[in-house]
């Protein structure tokens, strides 16, 4: 995934556009995290094998977290148009994630490059952060 990151200046989170995006999630080897709240995605979709962890949970959830706990394995994240991703991936850099990308656009983009949301479940033990 490396060769297909761009830097986005002063913010130290590399930018995939949803194509190159697309094609890391095909070769594998990478967690793709949607870190938008529940409710949006229910709301919106979000893209095939997606795992929800809210921006506001993520460093607290990576921290420990046992499928999250090799530092230097790839990790795409999500939201709905790429602000709330930047930010989690900004704070996981801050925790010692080497390898961090954000799709340009979020999932507005990936639709937007033609690629296709799935339905997100709504499932009882989703959490709802404060209201």
């Amino acid at each position: 995934m490396s060769s297909e990151k761009r830097g986005q200046p002063g913010e130290g989170v590399h930018m995939l556009s949803p194509d190159d995006a697309k094609r890391a999630l095909e070769q594998g080897g990478v967690s793709l995290i949607d870190v938008g709240e529940p409710w949006q995605l229910r709301e919106r979709g979000t893209i095939a094998g997606a795992r929800n962890i809210s921006h506001e949970e993520i460093a607290t959830v990576a921290a420990s977290d046992p499928a999250l706990g090799d530092r230097a394995q790839p990790i795409i994240l999500t939201c709905g148009g790429g602000g709330k991703a930047s930010r989690a991936a900004q704070a996981l850099r801050e925790i010692g994630f080497a390898d961090v990308a954000v799709i340009q656009g979020g999932c507005r983009g990936w639709q937007a490059a033609g690629h296709e949301m799935v339905a997100y479940p709504a499932a009882p033990s989703d959490k709802t952060a404060g209201s």
